[in-house]
């Protein structure tokens, strides 16, 4: 029997072997006519063959550089980023591959990954050749950053993430009557204080930019939003927003003005509209420095609440690094358009400070601090025997991971501790979410 056995298993191999022999050869006249379209540079017929070729190859060096190079080569810059991706893993120092994953992500105009990968191939000491024709790639992304090319751009994104408190409401059950016009303790409503819930949201966006002239161009967007609460359909929300607005480059100088517009629902029911003016001017420095000096000014309409209404004003100064993080101070003055309302109005002023990270080839990170020191204008004296005042504080942190160069996931956190003169005002608020963005040009 285990005669039988040993020569049935030698007569299937030598039965197999003419297969796999032709099954070898084929893969070799396929390798070698990939290094023949290569050698002549017929990048669109390399690509069309590697790619019935991955299956069998792909990890193996050779095979995924004649893959990168014709793919970038013949524009299918999602698949040169793979390629791209997986030199670099397996050969973090090689210049070239690094010289070649940059070039990949500045035709996808991702400037400022496009910028880091360049410089880094600059940091290798490469031949003079390689450091001339990175520099000119470098000189192309300044230009870049600077003007503007003609673009549509849709995007969609679907959330779902945890809110502790939806209403930035109190924990407390009672109003203390040491801070009220009333001599005992007011016991709040469930509706009024914290409420948890999961929630989903959805986000739709579209973006439109055209230059009107060499120096001059046309923007604008369009942004509606929808969030919906599991525990209560009480702070579900809708948003439309809608801006436009004209910008001339004259040297250094980026000049913007515009309009926006947005209407909100709340519960379902039209809650408020407002529509303000706005203007930019943008400096950019030696260094990749560059300075903002910004201003809004419009006016706030509450339907069931005239005296609510408000006109406000806000002034913002910007500073950007090249090292990837921006500081903005902000001034701001909310006026009540009727006397009855003063106490809704307040001026305040802000810091915030934000810092973007890359990890990896297609991992991105950033975190940020904010803080808002409000001053009401006037006291609630239908409620309250203090003005309010406070001071809010934000955390916030999260990280992108592109699937694709036109598709992301994401994640956010943030924290925010809300420390006010008024109990009914002071909360604590943290949430999370998971979200996945779409966007196509």
């Amino acid at each position: 029997m285990k005669l039988f056995k040993t020569t049935f298993l030698f007569g299937l191999v030598i039965a197999l072997s003419p297969c796999l022999a032709a099954e070898k050869t084929s893969h070799k006249d396929k390798l070698k006519a990939l290094t023949q379209l290569m050698a002549a540079r017929q990048y669109v017929q390399a690509y069309e063959l590697a790619s019935t070729m991955t299956d069998r190859f792909e990890g193996e060096q050779n095979f995924d550089f004649a893959l990168g190079l014709s793919a970038v080569e013949s524009q299918h810059y999602d698949q040169a980023l793979f390629a791209f991706e997986r030199l670099l893993f397996q050969h973090p120092t090689e210049s070239r591959y690094r010289l070649e994953f940059a070039r990949t992500h500045f035709y996808l105009r991702n400037l400022e990954r496009a910028e880091k990968e360049f410089k880094k191939v600059l940091k290798q000491k490469p031949p003079k050749a390689v450091r001339k024709n990175v520099n000119l790639f470098l000189d192309q992304i300044a230009v870049l950053k600077r003007s503007v090319e003609p673009a549509f751009i849709a995007s969609v994104d679907f959330a779902t993430g945890y809110d502790s408190n939806i209403n930035s409401a109190t924990s407390d059950k009672e109003l203390p009557k040491e801070e009220l016009i009333f001599p005992v303790d007011i016991e709040l409503s469930d509706d009024s204080r914290e409420t948890a819930s999961p929630y989903w949201s959805t986000l739709a966006g579209l973006y439109y930019v055209r230059p009107l002239t060499k120096i001059a161009h046309f923007d604008g967007r369009l942004i509606v939003s929808k969030k919906e609460n599991s525990e209560t359909e009480v702070y579900n929300l809708d948003t439309a927003m809608a801006e436009a607005a004209y910008s001339v480059n004259t040297g250094p100088f980026r000049w913007r003005a515009g309009g926006r517009y947005q209407h909100v629902l709340l519960n379902s029911e039209h809650l408020l509209d407002s529509q303000s003016g706005l203007g930019q001017v943008q400096w950019f420095l030696p260094g990749d420095y560059s300075i903002a000096l910004g201003g809004t000014y419009g006016e706030t309409l509450y339907v069931d609440n005239p005296a609510s209404n408000l006109t406000q004003q806000q002034y913002s100064f910007l500073f950007s690094s090249p090292a990837n993080w921006t500081v903005t101070f902000l001034y701001g003055d909310d006026t009540a358009s009727k006397s009855e309302g003063d106490y809704n109005g307040k001026t305040y002023q802000g810091l915030d400070f934000r810092s973007n990270h890359l990890w990896g080839q297609r991992t991105s990170g950033y975190w940020g601090v904010n803080m808002i020191n409000s001053r009401h204008k006037a006291i609630n004296q239908s409620l309250f025997s203090k003005r309010r005042q406070e001071l809010a504080s934000t955390l916030s942190a999260g990280w992108r991971y592109s699937i694709l160069s036109s598709l992301t996931f994401r994640n956010d956190y943030s924290y925010t501790n809300t420390d006010s003169s008024l109990e009914a005002n002071s909360f604590q608020r943290f949430k999370v979410e998971f979200g996945l963005t779409y966007s196509h040009q």
